[in-house]
């Protein structure tokens, strides 16, 4: 079956289920009525783990249908930790928790969830301003103003939870899930030429880490496209799959900063990259954060994402969709050279 001919199908089950059961989509049940409710399914996206529907149902409001691409343990994530995630937002950052089926022979022939739809568009590199970044900054204070005193998953009993988080130890375990998962990614003379540098800024980041001891919701993914804004310049974000209760300062180092790679990190200097942070702690509350602590850590995740995205991207070159565009080859180079100029000695 042709990619076509699959997403032309899934818009049909989608739409059919909107009109005989729409409870399964989280809908109210029909009316009385003999005509049927007007419905439209648009295909709004496909990433690695899920292809998004957009349900609009007269009557109302617009929802988001996300259909598994991959077999539940194959998932990054469970699709339970985003659902309880949504379920924690304040109003106006993101979906709304509507609906989580996980069973493999769903309705829609495989695991979804059902969402709130989130207004807005993916802008450009060019398009990012200082407004926009201080807007973008508010928004975060928002999401992480709930404090919490211990760091993990979200949807595990608090007292399953960590009470400190170590950069050390999250690089560790990452490079042996890499070392073990793709071994040729990671003995890449260009990985190993930048390894010990990684591992070394990470190390030099441990005491701000230690001292962390205020966790909050985060993101966990905040890159440029998982960025929506609407007409008034208010940003909102989608695709919660690497949510957890954690640093704040990883939402921040996400978005950009001295190792950019376009259209998912957009260049920052070091000017920009403060007055973001200052805007943020200006909005926080009760935070007893520092200006140079968070971007201690900020810098720290940058590293730390841009090397591990480098690896990711690096599984994905000679792909059909590389072939065609070059895409992933261009963003291992830009990663790699710009790490290698963020790390080299001063």
């Amino acid at each position: 079956m042709s990619r076509e001919q699959s997403a032309h199908d899934m818009a049909t089950r989608i739409e059919r289920l909107a009109q005989t059961e729409p409870a399964l989509l989280g809908l109210s049940e029909r009316t009385a009525t003999p005509a049927p409710r007007n419905t439209r399914v648009q295909l709004l996206g496909q990433g690695e783990s899920y292809t998004a529907w957009r349900l609009d149902v007269d009557g109302h409001p617009p929802l988001v249908v996300r259909v598994t691409r991959r077999a539940p343990e194959d998932l990054p994530r469970p699709m339970s930790e985003e659902f309880a995630a949504l379920s924690l937002l304040p109003d106006g950052i993101g979906p709304s928790a509507v609906l989580l089926e996980q069973a493999r022979d769903s309705a829609l022939g495989s695991p979804y969830m059902v969402c709130g739809y989130v207004p807005g568009r993916v802008l450009r590199p060019a398009e990012w301003n200082d407004g926009l970044l201080a807007a973008h900054a508010r928004q975060l204070s928002r999401l992480h103003a709930r404090a919490f005193d211990r760091c993990g998953d979200v949807g595990v009993p608090a007292t399953e939870r960590a009470t400190d988080l170590s950069m050390t130890r999250l690089f560790t375990a990452a490079l042996a899930w890499w070392s073990e998962t793709f071994p040729h990614v990671v003995e890449d003379p260009e990985v190993s030429r930048l390894l010990p540098r990684v591992e070394a800024f990470a190390a030099a980041a441990e005491p701000a880490f230690r001292r962390l001891e205020r966790f909050a919701l985060v993101h966990g993914d905040l890159v440029v496209p998982n960025i929506l804004v609407d007409d008034a310049g208010t940003p909102r974000y989608v695709d919660w799959e690497w949510a957890e209760i954690g640093d704040p300062a990883r939402d921040l180092a996400y978005i950009g900063g001295h190792v950019p790679a376009p259209p998912w990190y957009l260049p920052l200097d070091r000017t920009r990259i403060r007055r973001f942070l200052e805007s943020y702690l200006r909005h926080v509350p009760d935070t007893r954060e520092t200006l140079d602590s968070l971007e201690t850590r900020r810098a720290a995740w940058e590293v730390y994402e841009r090397f591990f995205s480098s690896l990711h991207f690096r599984t994905r070159r000679d792909s059909p969709e590389d072939r065609r565009t070059g895409l992933y080859s261009h963003a291992v180079a830009q990663l790699t050279a710009g790490l290698h100029h963020r790390l080299a000695p001063s």
